[in-house]
């Protein structure tokens, strides 16, 4: 991808329109011209985040604060394909008339500081294993996968603990039984006549239970339709804008076509649905109706019975309706086994996601491998850069501490033993099954602390817990005689050494760099910075901000950009080709010190040998 022009309206560069051209850009000027925030703009209306949260924000900051009211309007060219990005303070992401790949953008504090964080370095990594955007839009939707799936999960199980609370009451219910059937045997014996009635009683007695337990099967149903019906109604229409006026025909017609089938579709089930709630409904009535027929039917036969026994209706109708509880905690037992399946089947399949997830995952880190192997034969001995699998814990650690906030427990003890040895999933599973012994076991706690964690975890969103990403860990050192330094225990030099040659093997990416001369001496930057600009595909593009000449010159740049302020605005003064008489005044002038300190300093070296 190249910029092929730049446009901004307003703000501290109101005006600015210039077209850059393959290769390398470069961007001159004195300070307080405009270099960086023309940087800064491109970096914000591309909506290239900076390589730590702080970067990310004071660019951000910088942008806003010179753009006031206006719009930055890039024209880029990627594939064969033209794409213009716009962007205004007001906009919370870039209008785009495509989709792109972001350059690479390092403004002059990151060269220094990107490689002392480990998303920074990361980041940095990233750039070269290809465009991620297909494989991350996979994860976006295997996470969303993972965490819906474990919120269904949860329900299921909160249904089921629901209804062994109310199954814990059969065991007593059948000793009861036990203990009436005697009696009832008794009354049974009296005489044939109440033998007859109590038998009669007792066919009804089957008949109301099965009555009873239909009208809790039509009840649950009749939920169950109502609350599907409750879903799809739920949901607002898919609003239709009618195609501009004066755009040409109207490409959208058949799909406006389709969703209007879809509407109708929709409506046909909600009417479906209604239709069968009224039906369920009406059956449920007749159910009821017929049980209340039975049960006048049986209090006319207990009165019968309890003429010809005293107590003898009080005995019958206690086994009644202790049959009739049996019946109802016997059907829910059906239900129970049903919500069981139901569960395992979620699970089944949110495995599945989380394998998807940690196949993703696994795929990126041997990426990450290859590239820093690659990198490693172009850049070193001097350059070095490893790749740890997962071992940035530091979002899954403040998931999990926000997750036992208020438990009472000591979690940040907890949280910093435990979130290195155990995996996001491991955990979520551990918690679901009640894995005492190996919360206790990976996070050196007692058996006793370890279930307290699982009941406060109980709570918590696991789905969201369960798929943080535990990035990988890279390491870049450079050679410090004969031993390599962690970019930790570099000087600021010293890290610019590391990071710029690493950035400049971008070969495919756009890149944007700020004043990459920083803390770098003119040897670094002839011996290393060139050669690797100069080794650039010609295709490509760059664009640097610098007040070296010895990056357009040696660097041999493709077009030059000369910025001039007058304190109230910047503007560019002159641009073209490094051989245009504006340019070369340019640079002789800005970044040399003028045609005669040019002359001095050439004189000196000739006069030391050293033309």
């Amino acid at each position: 991808m190249i910029i092929e022009r730049i446009q901004i309206e307003e703000g501290f560069l109101n005006g600015f329109d210039v077209c850059l051209r393959p290769g390398l850009n470069v961007v001159i000027g004195a300070r307080g011209t405009g270099k960086t925030t023309l940087i800064e703009l491109i970096r914000f209306c591309l909506g290239v985040e900076g390589y730590t949260s702080e970067t990310t924000k004071r660019s951000r900051e910088h942008a806003l604060s010179v753009l006031g009211s206006g719009q930055v309007t890039l024209t880029l060219i990627e594939d064969g394909r033209r794409i213009t990005v716009s962007r205004s303070a007001n906009d919370p992401a870039p209008r785009s008339s495509g989709p792109f790949l972001p350059p690479i953008v390092l403004s002059q504090t990151e060269i220094e500081t990107v490689g002392l964080q480990s998303g920074g370095r990361l980041r940095l990594l990233d750039g070269f294993i290809g465009d991620q955007r297909s494989t991350l839009a996979a994860e976006t939707e295997a996470v969303t996968s993972v965490r819906s799936l474990t919120s269904e999960a949860n329900s299921i199980r909160a249904d089921i603990e629901q209804l062994d609370q109310q199954l814990a009451e059969l065991p007593s219910i059948l000793e009861q039984i036990d203990q009436v059937a005697p009696q009832e045997l008794q009354l049974a014996a009296l005489s044939a006549d109440t033998n007859a009635k109590t038998g009669q009683l007792s066919a009804l007695s089957a008949t109301i239970s099965a009555k009873s337990v239909a009208s809790v099967a039509i009840q649950r149903f009749s939920q169950g339709v109502e609350r599907w019906r409750a879903s799809i109604g739920g949901g607002v229409g898919m609003s239709s804008e009618a195609w501009p006026a004066g755009a040409g025909g109207d490409p959208l017609g058949e799909l406006r076509t389709r969703v209007g089938r879809a509407h109708e579709y929709i409506n046909y089930a909600l009417q479906e649905l209604a239709a069968v709630a009224s039906a369920s409904a009406a059956m449920a009535s007749q159910i009821e109706a017929e049980k209340v027929g039975l049960e006048d039917q049986a209090r006319n036969l207990r009165r019968e019975v309890e003429a010809l026994q005293t107590g003898a209706g009080e005995i019958v109708r206690r086994g009644q309706l202790l049959r009739e509880r049996k019946a109802q905690l016997e059907s829910l037992q059906a239900v129970r086994q049903a919500l069981i399946a139901n569960l395992q089947t979620v699970i089944e399949r949110r495995n599945q996601a989380l394998d998807s997830l940690e196949t993703m995952r696994n795929s990126r880190f041997e990426a990450r491998t290859q590239a820093a192997f690659h990198l490693n034969q172009v850049l070193g001995p001097r350059i070095r850069i490893g790749v740890m699998r997962g071992g940035q814990s530091e979002a899954f650690a403040s998931a999990l501490t926000e997750a036992l906030r208020g438990s009472g427990l000591r979690y940040n003890d907890l949280v910093s033993a435990l979130t290195p040895r155990i995996s996001p999933r491991e955990l979520l599973e551990a918690v679901d099954n009640d894995d005492f012994d190996l919360i206790a076991t990976r996070g050196s706690m007692t058996i006793d602390r370890a279930a307290k964690v699982v009941v406060a975890l109980k709570d918590a969103d696991l789905g969201s817990i369960a798929t943080v990403p535990v990035d990988d860990y890279v390491t870049l050192s450079l050679m410090d005689g004969p031993d390599h330094k962690d970019i930790g225990e570099l000087s600021t030099g010293q890290r610019c050494t590391v990071i710029l040659p690493l950035v400049l093997r971008h070969m495919e990416r756009l890149l944007i760099v700020d004043q990459p001369e920083d803390h770098i001496d003119n040897a670094f930057i002839a011996d290393t910075l060139i050669k690797s600009i100069l080794a650039r595909p010609a295709n490509g593009q760059m664009l640097f901000s610098t007040h070296n000449a010895n990056i357009p010159v040696l660097g041999a740049a493709d077009f030059v950009i000369q910025l001039s302020s007058d304190g109230r605005r910047g503007f560019p003064i002159a641009a073209g080709a490094l051989a245009d008489p504006p340019v070369v005044h340019a640079i002789t002038s800005v970044m040399e010190g003028g045609a005669a300190a040019f002359r001095q300093r050439a004189t000196f070296y000739g006069s030391q040998g050293l033309t």
